[in-house]
């Protein structure tokens, strides 16, 4: 292979069990072969490696194996792959998602042709079986086949595109120096903001060639817990790094925090009954000091007063 060629493709996984083998499967039929994959074996404690080998021994990709001696987490993970990683194209895949066998080929082409720094596509949600849950075609009706990379990034915080880490290859030389944020439901939003803003200009594909897999006890089917609450933070450190550097991106950074705010109390709201309110309250008093001052504070955490911190917060 060559180098200035080579796709590394990261796959972390962690008890993942049989469902790796179709992670596996599309990646030996892709059309286009110059890609290494770097498995990262996260300490899992079920047969996931052990089932991961059995699937490997006829593939004819390049690919090695990291074992991490305990859990660290989803960040941690990548992070070692990208460590490890010889390619000039960095690309993350879940191992439960599967991708179309013309996926890097679309791929390639497009940041061949366009000296592109990263190159996105459309994606649907399927279950376990295959089947299609939700279609995004909607979400990318008003995006071009190219776009500055400023555009982009605001259409993704305004939500007007939606964009995982497994949607998106990037040039390695354009995340050279960032790392995942290793703290859960936010380290791909945080990763991709950071990568679009190190970036110039960005491919879209126009097609759905990567298949988000959504399988019980997964990320995406979790109910309400606190860490969701770390997406305020997020935003509201990004508004504060960029309130004086970029004006017209903190205040669309402070306008996602407040989209935030409403979704979680909309979300807390519903599963009241299971959260501890004071658990919310230490939450707030700890990363928003100030609304907690003003709100929490003097009176008690419930649905009326959840409402009132979001209308602050915005």
């Amino acid at each position: 292979m060559e180098s200035e060629s080579l796709i590394s493709v990261i796959i972390p996984f962690y008890n993942i069990g049989d469902y790796i083998k179709k992670t596996v499967q599309s990646l030996e039929s892709q059309t286009y072969k110059k890609f290494e994959v770097i498995f990262v074996n996260d300490g899992s404690t079920d047969r996931s490696l052990k089932i991961l080998k059995a699937e490997l021994k006829e593939v004819t990709f390049d690919y090695k194996i990291i074992i991490l001696p305990e859990n660290k987490g989803l960040s941690n993970a990548r992070n070692r792959g990208v460590s490890s990683s010889k390619g000039e194209y960095i690309y993350f895949l879940d191992a439960d998602d599967y991708l179309e066998n013309n996926a890097f080929e679309k791929v390639m082409e497009m940041f061949k042709a366009h000296n592109t720094d990263a190159v996105f596509f459309q994606f649907k949600r399927v279950d376990e079986n295959g089947n299609v849950l939700k279609n995004y075609n909607e979400s990318f009706k008003d995006v071009n086949k190219i776009e500055s990379s400023r555009d982009i990034l605001f259409k993704y915080i305004n939500l007007e595109i939606f964009i995982c880490s497994c949607s998106i290859v990037y040039r390695k030389k354009t995340i050279n120096n960032l790392f995942f944020n290793e703290i859960s439901y936010i380290e791909d939003q945080d990763f991709n903001i950071r990568a679009l803003i190190n970036s110039n200009k960005v491919g879209y594909i126009n097609s759905q060639i990567f298949n988000y897999c959504q399988r019980e006890g997964s990320l995406m089917n979790r109910k309400f817990n606190l860490n969701i609450l770390d997406k305020i933070k997020l935003f509201d450190i990004f508004y504060q790094e960029y309130e004086v550097k970029d004006k017209e991106l903190s205040e669309l950074f402070l306008k996602r925090r407040a989209k935030e705010v409403l979704w979680i109390t909309r979300a807390y709201i519903k599963e009241e009954k299971k959260i501890k309110a004071g658990e919310i309250k230490k939450y707030i008093e700890k990363n928003f000091p100030s609304l907690y001052v003003r709100i929490v504070q003097t009176s008690k955490i419930n649905r009326k007063n959840l409402i009132r911190f979001k209308r602050s917060a915005m």
